[in-house]
């Protein structure tokens, strides 16, 4: 072993930014789940207050509390629809990028040979309204996995399979 030990200093422009990253947008439909969710969960919460105004008699707890559902339904709203603009992808040629959060915005980058499992799911509304998860699992535990929502069944396929091809390419170089 005549390999000499080399720690060179890296020139820290020419490392690539992460931000400049181009990212394609998940579907609207993914907004359309989440707010048939909201919905049914609205009207349980109405249906429950209407319940409750049988059994108690305390003036101005059923409006109060009306106001309060309406208002937080309201706000859980405004929240996925501001949301749903900043989720997004990218496949690059080392690795995938996902973007998500407005106001805690969190960008996860993973390297193809991070990557050591990879699938799609689909629950019932997802089902409802045609649309699919890419589930991406590393070693680094739940904090370094991703989930990106809202793809169309077709191109989460499409997007495992180019994902897996990759994997498979470096692991043969």
């Amino acid at each position: 072993m005549n390999a000499t030990f080399t720690n060179a200093p890296i020139d820290l422009d020419s490392l690539p930014d992460y931000q400049e990253i181009v990212y394609t947008k998940v579907s609207v439909k993914r907004l359309y789940k989440v707010l048939c969710i909201q919905g049914i969960l609205f009207v349980l919460s109405l249906t429950g207050l209407f319940l409750l105004r049988e059994v108690t008699d305390v003036p101005y707890l059923i409006p109060g509390l009306g106001a309060a559902i309406v208002l937080l339904f309201l706000l859980l709203m405004a929240y996925q629809y501001k949301l749903q603009s900043t989720l997004g992808y990218a496949l690059r040629e080392r690795d995938i990028a996902y973007r998500r959060g407005f106001i805690f915005e969190k960008t996860t980058v993973i390297p193809f040979n991070r990557i050591q499992h990879i699938s799609t799911s689909a629950g019932l509304l997802d089902r409802i309204f045609k649309i699919s998860n890419l589930n991406i699992f590393t070693a680094g535990g739940s904090g370094s996995d991703i989930d990106i929502p809202g793809l169309t069944p077709e191109l989460a396929a499409r997007l495992k399979d180019k994902v897996a091809n990759h994997i498979i390419d470096e692991n043969d170089a």
